[in-house]
């Protein structure tokens, strides 16, 4: 029987909300139902319940004009914030020449200078930070040790890609085995360069920005020690990658990192947690798997029946927009916890594969390191150009 191996850069991961529940931390959903909680119960949030639900029936109203209803609407935190950051742009949106009068409930809920819509923001941004991606206990990640435990059987450095904000991964395979892209607190994309003589063994891209990170007065990037000293409005985090992929590091660096790889070296593109309602994130997925007609997508899609399992798989192909009949996406039924501990193996990741001899030879060192240099120098001349 053929052996699969897999080469260095041949196996991506992806990060979603789901892959931290089981640390204690909500997902995006689960984030919006604490705030109807809240706004529900909570003294300090009901004055934001009109704007809250204007808001959200204004989303499905719009949705339901492209014939998306009921739970099939990506209504989630992410999307709330966004609104309400357009709508706190008032004459600064591209689109306020063109739009005669607001809606009048709009500045009824709003408040005199939308002053509501900046404190739902901000309100929301608070509990985000200090609690919802705050671990309970430490030990509640470790199941994220798997990381480290499949990077020493893959025998590379692993490129691991997360949407989240939290430090699970920070604090379960500790920064001394982590390359988060920091040199003395401040980002230095180049420590992500793959001619490094002693890599470590977890390239940790953090898409969306993480809860520790914090612009500097210049716009760079700083990570510090305890989050709750960072300033609202200072906390390096954005909302979807679709609506804010600036140009700016470390994003627009993480987001040209998740193409590159996956468009150049991935085999194996494995979805942990991850919902596909990033236009941007699954623009990138797609072309990945057009491009490529060996290239799969293993997206762990938590515990269900065959029924429910299947539902979903049409649900991602709809989203990548391919035939749902497609065997390019494979989903596996179980939580981030047990694939951590179990399902995330080099034999499991090879049964994606049909047997073939010498599938995924390896790739000499030297050849990736000349390429891999080659394509961080046209990211610097592609970033120079953009500012």
């Amino acid at each position: 029987m053929a052996t699969t191996v897999f080469g260095r850069d041949e196996i991506i991961l992806l990060l979603g909300a789901g892959a931290s529940v089981e640390a204690g931390i909500p997902d995006s959903n689960s984030m919006v139902q604490e705030i109807e909680n809240l706004i529900s119960v909570d003294e300090r949030w009901t004055r934001f319940k009109d704007l809250y639900r204007y808001i959200r029936s204004s989303i499905f109203y719009a949705d339901g004009l492209r014939g998306i209803f009921g739970d099939t609407v990506p209504f989630n935190i992410e999307r709330l914030v966004i609104v309400l950051e357009e709508l706190h742009k008032r004459e600064r949106h591209t689109l306020y020449p063109f739009v005669g009068a607001w809606n009048p409930k709009l500045q009824e809920v709003a408040g005199n200078g939308f002053e509501n819509i900046l404190a739902f923001r901000s309100s929301i941004i608070d509990i985000l930070r200090n609690q919802w991606v705050v671990l309970p206990q430490e030990e509640s990640a470790e199941y994220y040790s798997g990381l480290l435990r499949f990077q020493r059987e893959y025998q590379y450095p692993l490129r691991v890609f997360s949407l989240n904000y939290d430090l699970c991964i920070e604090k379960a395979c500790s920064l001394t085995y982590v390359q988060r892209g920091f040199h003395q607190r401040e980002w230095e994309w180049r420590l992500f360069n793959e001619t490094s003589d002693d890599p470590l063994p977890i390239m940790l891209y953090k898409l969306h920005g993480s809860v520790d990170w914090s612009f500097n007065e210049d716009g760079k990037v700083r990570y510090f020690d305890s989050p709750s000293s960072i300033r609202d409005e200072d906390v390096a985090i954005i909302f979807g990658t679709s609506y804010k992929l600036q140009y700016i590091d470390p994003f627009l660096f993480c987001a040209y990192e998740l193409r590159r790889w996956t468009l150049d070296s991935a085999r194996v593109i494995v979805c942990i947690g991850y919902g596909f309602n990033d236009d941007h994130i699954n623009g990138i997925l797609e072309q990945a798997l057009r491009q490529n007609p060996e290239r799969q997508l293993l997206a762990v899609v938590g515990p269900g029946d065959e029924q429910k399992v299947a539902a979903e798989k049409e649900r991602i192909c709809q989203y990548l927009r391919l035939d749902d009949g497609t065997d390019k996406v494979v989903t596996k039924a179980c939580g981030a916890k047990e694939f951590f501990g179990n399902g995330l193996t080099i034999s499991a990741l090879a049964e994606l594969f049909p047997q073939e001899d010498d599938l995924f030879p390896p790739l000499a060192d030297n050849t990736g390191d000349e390429a891999g240099a080659d394509s961080l120098h046209a990211f610097a001349q592609f970033r120079d150009q953009e500012q």
